[in-house]
């Protein structure tokens, strides 16, 4: 990787508490945080473009599957699977 020198003016209070958060050099602390902008304006990126076209709306990801056969079962379903269906059924109508 190149490296390139850099002369900046920075927040001070922010500096000294990213210092002393880490220890590490300055150097190595300003390519931390270029690398979690870089990541940050990604993910803004990648939310603005979900916005502006959604799964939904796009006919290649959008598809219906049509269902298959019933698997065979011939027990009874445990108390924790229903119980687990039932809690899920109860935090998706919540939301």
């Amino acid at each position: 990787m190149s490296r390139v020198r850099i002369s900046t003016t920075v927040d001070a209070h922010r500096l000294a508490e990213a210092r002393a958060r880490l220890a590490v050099s300055d150097s190595e602390l300003i390519d931390r945080a270029l690398a979690a902008l870089i990541d940050d304006l990604e993910a803004e990126r990648e939310r603005t473009a979900l916005a502006e076209r959604p799964y939904e709306d796009d006919p290649e990801l959008a598809w219906q599957v049509p269902l298959g056969p019933d698997l065979p079962y011939d027990h009874d379903i445990p108390r924790a699977v229903l119980d687990l269906a039932a809690d899920r059924r109860r935090r998706t109508r919540d939301e």
